[in-house]
């Protein structure tokens, strides 16, 4: 299974487009930050999905309205917030927004919500988590040197094969914890994508 994974795009759909049009995928991760603190534009990142042609797998993040996406009806385009889904045996779970942070950002949660959605997610065989926070202490580091992404992620880790996300646009990377293989592959806003087979192999690209 090819896997593109993007984050961050803050309604940089051109950007969106170009990397469609360069790259193929049976399945397009979107991490979160799909908007830029618009809901009308919601509509514009599914109209340009339309021009993909596997499965989209998508979470808010804390610069989108969750309830934007909530409406979402399409046999390809999965809003996957808080529930496990099935493609080709492989199992994807999602967790959109992010945690409390200094900026009062649309989408923010407790640590609590976020376990209580990992502890409820039907797990498989093969586990893949599209989250819009990094676990905390890994690949979350920002500019200020702190570390912001979530300890309820960090805590389940071992429950995941991969953890795919954003978030924090300065610690992009890829880091193996045990078994996990943690990604998160910049800002899609300027540029920035991943390219992962099942996880496991991953490659970081710019357009």
């Amino acid at each position: 299974m090819r896997i593109l994974i993007v984050s961050d795009i803050h309604s940089n759909f051109s950007m969106l487009e170009k990397v469609l049009l360069r790259e193929s995928a049976d399945v397009l991760a979107v991490c979160g930050d799909v908007t830029d603190f618009s809901r009308d534009d919601v509509k514009r990142f599914l109209s340009t999905i339309e021009k993909f042609s596997g499965v989209c797998l998508v979470v808010h993040g804390n610069c989108d309205y969750e309830d934007a996406f909530s409406p979402i009806d399409s046999e390809r385009i999965w809003y996957i917030h808080g529930e496990s889904v099935e493609v080709e045996g492989i199992m994807f779970h999602g967790l959109g927004g992010s945690t409390r942070t200094p900026f009062s950002t649309p989408s923010e949660y407790e640590e609590r919500y976020y376990r209580r959605l990992i502890e409820g997610f039907e797990y498989g065989e093969v586990n893949i988590l599209i989250s819009h926070s990094p676990p905390f202490g890994i690949l979350d580091r920002t500019h200020s040197g702190v570390n912001a992404g979530s300890k309820a992620v960090r805590e389940e880790l071992e429950r995941f094969d991969a953890v795919f996300c954003g978030h924090i646009h300065e610690a992009r990377g890829v880091e193996v914890v045990g078994n996990t293989t943690v990604v998160n592959p910049g800002a899609l806003a300027m540029g920035e994508y991943g390219m992962s087979n099942l996880g496991r192999e991953v490659r970081l690209m710019r357009l």
